[in-house]
Parts: C-alpha cells; sequence; structure tokens
C-alpha cells in the first residue's frame, strides 16, 4: 500500500513538472482527470512494470494536455459537440462491448461484479456527455475538449486494439532497454 502511494505521488509530481514545463497544466490535469473517472470503474490496460507506466501515462496525458492547450481556440464549439458526440457513441459502444477489463492485479471474476461495473460504466458515459454539454454551453471549449482527450484515452484501453497497441510499445520498451544494457556492458570490456 505505502509502495502505491508513494508511486502515485512520484507521477503525480512528474505529471505537474512535464505540463507546466510545456504550458499545459490545466488541461493535462484536466485530462487526465476525465480519463481516471471512468478508468477506475471501466478498468484497462495495466503496464508490466512502473517505469513502463509512468513513461506511457506522462507522455499520454501531457500530449494531450499540450494539444488541447494550444488548439483549443481553434475549435469552434460545433466541432467540439462533433467530437463529443462521436466520443460518446465510440465509448458508449466500447464499455458496452469490453467494460470492465480487469488485470491480472485486479481481477474481476465474480458475474455481480461484472454486471455492476458494467452498468456503472455505461451510468458514467450518460454522466459524462451531459458534464460535456454543459461545458460547452458554458463555452468551456478547454474543458470540454480535455474531456474527450480523456475519455477517449480510457475507452482506447479497454479496446482490444489499445491492449494489442500497449502490448507493442511494451515489447519495443522492453527490447530497448536489453539494447542500452548491452550497449553499456560493451562499453565496459
Amino acid at each position: 500500500g505505502f509502495q502505491v502511494i508513494i508511486g502515485a505521488v512520484v507521477k503525480g509530481v512528474l505529471l505537474v513538472s512535464v505540463s507546466l514545463l510545456f504550458g499545459a497544466l490545466i488541461p493535462t490535469i484536466t485530462v487526465m482527470l476525465f480519463f481516471a473517472s471512468l478508468r477506475l470503474i471501466a478498468g484497462g490496460y495495466h503496464m508490466d512494470t512502473y517505469g513502463k507506466c509512468i513513461t506511457v501515462s506522462l507522455a499520454l496525458f501531457v500530449l494531450a494536455g499540450v494539444i488541447v492547450q494550444y488548439t483549443h481556440i481553434y475549435w469552434p464549439g460545433e466541432y467540439i459537440m462533433v467530437l463529443a458526440v462521436a466520443t460518446f457513441v465510440a465509448g458508449l459502444y466500447a464499455v458496452i462491448r469490453w467494460a470492465p477489463k480487469d488485470t491480472p492485479n485486479k481481477p474481476i471474476t465474480r458475474p455481480e461484479d461484472i454486471k455492476k461495473f458494467k452498468i456503472l460504466s455505461i451510468a458514467h458515459i450518460f454522466v459524462w456527455i451531459g458534464v460535456e454539454f454543459a461545458l460547452m454551453y458554458m463555452k468551456l471549449n478547454m474543458y470540454a475538449l480535455a474531456g474527450c482527450f480523456g475519455i477517449m484515452i480510457s475507452i482506447f484501453i479497454i479496446s482490444p486494439p489499445g491492449h494489442r497497441f500497449f502490448d507493442m510499445l511494451s515489447g519495443r520498451m522492453d527490447r530497448a532497454k536489453k539494447l542500452k544494457m548491452n550497449l553499456t556492458a560493451g562499453k565496459n570490456l
């Protein structure tokens, strides 16, 4: 438990630091909060090491935050609405089809738990689209766009294509680490 707390603090400090460096703190945190709100109930892919998790998480959230920060002023409200509706449809399909997505570390095997998390995931998508429309109505386009990005990331990590992508990425990270270790060992000879 203590290791999880320390890991979360380290991840939080890094997320804040890197997003500040890119001038995208608020959108990055907003993306992450929307992502986490669905992730908690729908589940999704987990990297097999803390280093991979923090690297990929930082890259995903900060990249999304930077895109939101520097492009939201160019998005007319109608386009954000189209993106939100498309995200809603994709999200509803994904949670009906694949949620909850368990992991070896957190298996969900009891049928009543599966049903409960699926219903909560579906309800979450409906609540989220309501929040999106409220944000758009209040002309808070940056937050609405960040909400779309956060939910899109969350639905991607529960989908089979998302799992294949992250498995491939994990394998490449393993190969890069082995190559670096071999190169380092070669220099020491």
